[in-house]
């Protein structure tokens, strides 16, 4: 059966009338809506069990429906995104690129302000309208890389030349991380400004995977922890696995650049951490 989007995001406008609050399809609806899922947020602990958890994402979908609404009423239609189904979630998608506002605000439900929704949408009219500058020269890239950004974006086969505008929306603490995800592995990272962490992950043939860290060599001696504050969060890396901007540009581009995962681990700066990632995964003691 044809999913009717427009009656949907239209009960979410009755709701918030029926509670005095006006969704009008502008971005200045957009701030009323986070404020809505903010109050649901704040009530997590009267939706227990399965019967609190359907009706929490049948909320997620009514006004994320709602957002994606207003999101195609401002500029991403003319720019040709429309509905689709992607594995039963509604998307908004053109092309390769795809929005999800349900999952954003069935997120900005369960983990509080950190997912808020009006970023999330600021992102997305930014992507479509094109306003990142390409900072990056083209080069022969060896890679199909699709990437997914904290907030639900996602876009497959982007091209080196297009992946400094993504960067940028890390560096400038518009999004949390950003993950670039090959056939065989993928490399993500987080943090602002110039100072990020980075790992990336090579699937192998029987199962098995590798983790690596990116390092700093000037910094190599430096092990002992830190406490890192990101826009994601907080975390206690080795020193020297705070990078700089200039590093973590060097790093993608050999990502691009190399099609075998083993000449690109030996082609950047990193540490195995296979052991480690797999004691804090359960899977060995």
């Amino acid at each position: 059966m044809e999913i009717n989007y427009k009656e949907i995001a239209e009960r979410a406008v009755t709701y918030a009338k029926q509670n005095n609050i006006i969704l009008d399809y502008t971005e200045q609806s957009i701030e009323k809506v986070e404020e809505i899922l903010g109050v649901y947020h704040d009530k997590l602990d009267s939706y227990d069990g399965e019967d609190g958890a359907e009706a929490l994402w049948n909320v997620a979908v009514h006004f994320g429906i709602y957002l994606g609404e207003t999101l195609l009423r401002m500029h991403l239609e003319e720019k040709g995104f429309a509905w689709c189904l992607r594995e039963g979630t509604p998307a908004l998608k053109k092309e390769n690129n795809e929005i999800y506002p349900i999952s954003k605000a069935h997120k900005r439900i369960l983990n509080g302000p950190e997912d808020d929704v009006r970023s999330f949408c600021k992102i997305a009219l930014m992507i479509a309208d094109g306003a990142f500058p390409t900072k990056q020269p083209p080069f022969h890239a060896v890679r199909a890389i699709d990437i997914e950004l904290e907030s639900g974006y996602k876009e497959q086969n982007v091209f080196y030349e297009d992946i400094d505008k993504y960067i940028l929306l890390i560096e400038n603490g518009e999004e949390d991380f950003l993950i670039l995800e090959s056939a065989d592995g993928f490399l993500q990272f987080y943090g602002v400004n110039d100072q990020f962490v980075a790992e990336t992950c090579i699937n192998l043939p029987d199962q098995d995977f590798r983790t690596y860290s990116i390092i700093d060599r000037s910094k190599e001696h430096l092990t002992g922890r830190i406490r890192f504050q990101t826009p994601y969060g907080e975390f206690t890396p080795e020193e020297r696995e705070v990078v700089s901007l200039e590093i973590l540009r060097t790093v993608v581009r050999e990502y691009y650049a190399n099609e075998n995962y083993d000449s690109f681990i030996q082609k950047i700066p990193c540490v195995e951490t296979t052991e480690e990632t797999k004691r804090c995964m359960g899977l060995i003691k």
